[in-house]
């Protein structure tokens, strides 16, 4: 890409005609609008300094309703806060309050006519600026001009100052600036324009010579980079597909990639849409969740492959840019056959009647061979907070319908491979297979959550809470009998701490 000099002094007398164009607007346009933009941004600002004011004020009424104060005190106190607040750029602008007859409450710089009434005094100025802040308060008006007297001195120049009524005394607070800072702030805006554009013309000038000869070696560049991408791209395409297991690319909610394996078992084998949407669904679901943790997710999943039903253990793993999701990629492993173990060890176990959890019976099993729980796994036990006082003050059968209901909130919201087990009397068990630490108190503190919900029954309403103890294979001990032990004495630590609590060490 080559540009000719005449190009080039065509692009720079472009931009000298756009800066003199821009000089022009602001001398015939502009500059007249100066002041009333000036004013609404000193009024939005004042409008700020006005808050912090009836802030102030609003913590002493508050002082007066709850009788820390009594409302004389209460009063004085505020005047004496926004006597003695100043800000601006000299420190010198303030705060002053009226009251809505007239009478002068508040001035830092006018101290002699506090307490007197602008009605009735001889003082010209202070009534008719008094008279216009009064009337602009009843009609509503957010700021009024007058005549004041400068910062408490003799000479007297027009301000415009922000009004706000505080209800609750029938106090008129108001701040404002004199038109002098106006006219100064103007014109040193007007000065700085006219010489920041004959800078910047100079400077965007300089600027768009170097830039344009620059461009054609980012061009370049540009396309070499492109290149690089592609071949990178092609590179991750050929390593996806030699991976096994199903792999599936999101950007932005849309499938950017799948893999041969992938293809093979949810597209080519695919006979229903809507089992693809419930497998869409888990990807937006996880997707949304990374986008707020930040964080890589797995998800167990059953999704019906032609006529079987198969498990799925979905690993989202998100990748960010400048701190937005831009990525996710999906990796499915299948794990039906874990699942139906832990099935099959389920259907054998017996069952308590009550609840219909697997009662004690399912763990000797699991004792003799815990291979079938992975790698790693977590064991949680709980029981109910203040049982005992349920069944001495309602008797069994609440007690009997509180257990019931435990049981079944953890059925319905344990994951579908964990493992329930009515330990004894109010004591439950949950042994989630296939979980770290991370995983298995993540699970812990849904159910606290779930278990926290009030029970009706009839005309009654039990407050629930669930205590818990929590351990992790192999961290806290090498086989399950070791594990359930540190899970039981953690649970009588968290019962010692108080209601509600998972004790996890």
């Amino acid at each position: 890409m080559r540009f000719k000099i005449s190009g080039v002094l065509h692009i720079l007398l472009i931009v000298f005609m756009a800066f003199l164009t821009l000089i022009l607007y602001w001398s015939i346009f502009m500059q007249p609008k100066l002041q009333r933009t000036l004013l609404d941004y000193y009024i939005n600002s004042l409008s700020h300094q006005l808050d912090l004011a009836i802030y102030l004020v609003n913590i002493h009424y508050s002082n007066y309703l709850q009788g820390l104060e009594d409302e004389r005190t209460a009063k004085q106190n505020a005047m004496r806060h926004l006597r003695n607040i100043f800000y601006g750029p000299e420190g010198k602008d303030y705060f002053f309050v009226l009251n809505m007859d007239g009478v002068l409450l508040v001035h830092p710089y006018r101290s002699d006519l506090e307490g007197q009434n602008a009605f009735t005094s001889d003082d010209a100025v202070f009534t008719s600026a008094v008279r216009t802040i009064v009337q602009g308060a009843k009609e509503g008006k957010k700021f009024v001009e007058y005549d004041w007297y400068l910062y408490g001195e003799e000479k007297v120049e027009k301000k415009f100052t922000v009004i706000r009524i505080f209800e609750p005394w029938g106090w008129i607070i108001g701040t404002g600036l004199y038109s002098k800072t106006l006219l100064t702030e103007s014109k040193a805006i007007a000065t700085e324009f006219q010489l920041v554009a004959v800078v910047m013309l100079m400077v965007y000038s300089a600027i768009l010579v170097y830039l344009l000869v620059l461009l054609n070696r980012q061009y370049r560049e540009k396309e070499e980079l492109l290149r690089l991408h592609e071949q990178e791209e092609e590179r991750l395409r050929t390593l996806l597909n030699s991976i096994p297991q199903p792999v599936v690319v999101f950007r932005n909610s849309q499938n950017i990639f799948m893999n041969e394996p992938f293809k093979q078992t949810f597209v080519q084998k695919e006979g229903s849409s809507g089992l693809e949407s419930k497998l869409l669904r888990t990807i937006e679901e996880l997707s949304d969740e990374m986008s707020r943790t930040r964080q890589s997710s797995v998800n167990a999943l059953e999704i019906e492959v032609g006529h079987e039903k198969k498990w799925f253990d979905v690993h989202a793993m998100p990748l960010f840019t400048k701190g937005n999701l831009v990525e996710t990629v999906f990796v499915l492993v299948e794990i039906t056959q874990r699942v139906e173990q832990i099935e099959f060890w389920k259907s054998k176990a017996e069952t308590d009647p009550l609840t219909g959890l697997a009662n004690r019976n399912v763990l000797d099993v699991l004792l003799r061979d815990t291979r079938v729980l992975g790698e790693r796994f977590c064991v949680i036990m709980l029981d109910v907070d203040g049982f005992k006082e349920i069944n001495d003050r309602y008797g069994h059968n609440v007690g009997d319908e509180v257990l019931k209901e435990f049981a079944q909130r953890l059925s319905n919201n344990a994951r579908k491979d964990s493992i329930l087990v009515r330990f004894g009397g109010d004591e439950m068990l949950l042994i989630v297979p296939n979980a770290d630490r991370k995983i298995g108190l993540k699970i812990a503190q849904r159910l606290q959550e779930v278990l926290k919900e009030p029970l009706r029954l009839g005309d009654l309403t039990l407050n629930l809470s669930a205590s818990m103890g929590f351990s992790e294979f192999p961290t806290d001990g090498n086989d399950l009998a070791t594990l359930i032990n540190v899970a039981d004495q953690r649970l009588y630590k968290a019962k010692n701490t108080g209601k509600g609590v998972l004790c996890m060490d």
